[in-house]
């Protein structure tokens, strides 16, 4: 995810009671051959979004098995959207002992409301022994507790195609005078200067979140997507009128905004759109003979003297309250610590393992990914992964409504504040 076809927007899962209805039929079931009778079972699921993450969960659970031949693993693989709908009842159903899912106001309802287990201390000593950074762990923490095992990460910025920028004399801009002045030479060339693809809605959420964060900072993003702040606030309207500016300028690829995520890459392969903010992980997507000429920059500076805050989520493995395996799922959990299998979901992801290890391998984008985070002043997870459950459908609409022209800034946010309080 990251990210991916349809990223989950964690829709009320405090609220509401989805029961599963032929999930384990619809999705895609992987078995080890059966064991002998009385042999431990382990139900493992996770969202899948391309074949390399596949080929790194069967890889890895087939490492695992070699080692722990009494413990029978089923992966259950799922779509984004399926996954979503169904998560509730996956972790109430008692079928379920290990889940993929993320840090964030979604984990920290799932929580509340008793569904999920912390990690026990001696998985957390593995983790600490197995140098799992420490923020991947804080990153998890709710009431003293640690609820997620933590994966991979990855930050969020511009793609552009290198060759492109070269051919017309332009750097990645750092500021947001740069920024525009590079639109305005794109727009010159004949390419559109930025593609969006918010068919799946979690990009334009992107757009708000960096907007957000570089005029009124983290402290208040955070207030903000608490529900602490109305959408109405004047300093939430100079967020909107400011991305306006630039939609109003013709600066966004019209044809790219109600696509899909995906379908917009091919238009910056070819030179039609210039830049794409997205997360890090879309290097997954990329074509081989294209991959070295794409690079990644952070999201230009708009007030000088604001910190230069990130977005950057965290994916993890969570622990079903009710898992009718709890030896074997710790088993499962110490292999993963101990034998640096993170690596292998980071590295099919294109995203940053949460594990230390010189042994990682280098991915695309890398030295240009690590400087944005080196530079981060701090750490937002992600519109949809941070923002109260209540607050999702309303936001989503209201940035549909903000997209189509006039591009209206009152219209938008009266329509979130009205969503949001029915």
């Amino acid at each position: 995810m990251t990210a991916t076809e349809t990223k989950p927007s964690i829709h009320k899962l405090s609220r509401r009671r989805v029961w599963l209805k032929g999930a384990v039929a619809s999705c895609l079931v992987y078995s080890l051959p059966s064991l002998a009778a009385g042999a431990e079972q382990l139900f493992v699921d996770y969202i899948l979004s391309h074949g390399a993450q596949r080929t790194a969960w069967t890889r890895i659970i087939s490492e695992f098995s070699k080692t722990n031949p009494d413990i029978a693993v089923t992966q259950n693989d799922y779509p984004w959207a399926q996954y979503q709908r169904d998560l509730t009842a996956r972790l109430s159903s008692g079928q379920v002992d290990i889940a993929f899912w993320y840090a964030g106001e979604g984990l920290r309802d799932a929580v509340e409301n008793k569904l999920l287990a912390p990690l026990d201390d001696d998985t957390l000593a593995l983790l600490k022994k197995n140098k799992f950074y420490p923020a991947t762990l804080e990153g998890t923490r709710i009431e003293g507790e640690v609820y997620g095992f933590p994966l991979y990460y990855y930050p969020w910025g511009f793609v552009y195609r290198k060759s492109l920028f070269q051919s017309l004399g332009l750097e990645p801009p750092t500021s947001w005078g740069e920024f525009q002045r590079v639109c305005e030479r794109l727009k010159a060339a004949g390419v559109s200067p930025i593609g969006l693809g918010a068919g799946n809605n979690w990009p334009a959420a992107g757009w708000f979140d960096y907007l957000d964060l570089r005029i009124n900072g983290l402290k208040f993003h955070r207030k903000l997507l608490r529900g602490d702040v109305p959408f109405t606030d004047h300093r939430v309207k100079k967020v909107f009128n400011t991305w306006a500016s630039l939609l109003r300028k013709g600066y966004f690829f019209k044809p790219t905004i109600e696509m899909n995520h995906e379908r917009v890459l091919p238009y910056l392969y070819r030179n039609q759109v210039g830049m794409m903010l997205t997360g890090s992980f879309v290097a997954a997507k990329y074509p081989a003979a294209l991959a070295d000429d794409i690079g990644f920059f952070a999201f230009p500076s708009i007030l000088p003297d604001m910190p230069q805050f990130e977005d950057v989520p965290l994916d993890v493995l969570v622990l079903p309250a009710r898992a009718a395996n709890p030896q074997a799922r710790k088993r499962f959990l110490a292999f993963l610590a101990e034998s640096g299998a993170v690596r292998h979901i980071a590295e099919a992801d294109q995203t940053f393992p949460a594990q230390a290890s010189a042994l990682s391998p280098p991915i695309r984008m890398e030295e240009a990914a690590r400087q944005v985070l080196a530079n981060a002043a701090g750490l937002s997870t992600f519109f949809d992964r941070e923002a109260k459950a209540e607050l999702i459908g309303p936001v989503f609409e209201g940035l549909r409504q903000f997209l189509k022209p006039p591009h209206d800034t009152e219209k938008a946010v009266l329509a979130i504040e009205e969503l949001r309080r029915k």
